[in-house]
């Protein structure tokens, strides 16, 4: 009776055993799980912060190159009033103005225009990929809190 009781115990210890085992991991499963959505989480709040980044990198650019095309229409300005007849002190203002473009105003204008054109495209591809990764972000912050919510 002795060796029975005691087949028993060693049996009972051995399912014990593999029930402790299964739920050790199954913990590190779940502890893994939730490492791998905290590492997302981090990822994409990170790509969010290079996105603003380089949006107010390419609008700085967009609002420069704005300038720069507002003063080169002035000098295309002067250059046509330089053709009609002026007082001398308005005309030698125009001349000054015209006489500091050393580059053609009108090749440098269609450059500049063509460049603000890419700015607002590259804006906009930006502002694409910002809401994409932030719906990206907001369905790992879901998916973190349902794995929090359930448990193992």
């Amino acid at each position: 009776m002795d060796v029975r009781w005691n087949q028993m115990d060693v049996r009972s210890l051995i399912l014990e055993h593999w029930f402790e085992r299964g739920k050790a991991q199954k913990l590190a499963a779940h502890r893994r799980a939730v490492h791998r959505i905290v590492s997302k989480i981090a990822e994409h709040s990170r790509t969010l912060q290079e996105i603003k980044i380089r949006s107010v990198e390419v609008t700085e650019k967009m609002k420069a190159t704005g300038a720069e095309l507002s003063n080169l229409r002035k000098v295309r300005q002067a250059s046509v009033a330089l053709n009609v007849w002026q007082p001398e002190v308005v005309r030698g203002r125009h001349k000054q103005i015209v006489e500091q473009c050393v580059v053609p105003a009108d090749s440098r204008i269609h450059a500049l225009e063509r460049e603000l054109r890419l700015c607002k495209q590259h804006i906009t591809g930006l502002d694409k990929a910002y809401r994409a990764e932030k719906r990206r972000l907001n369905a790992a912050k879901e998916q973190f809190a349902s794995v929090k919510y359930y448990p193992v």
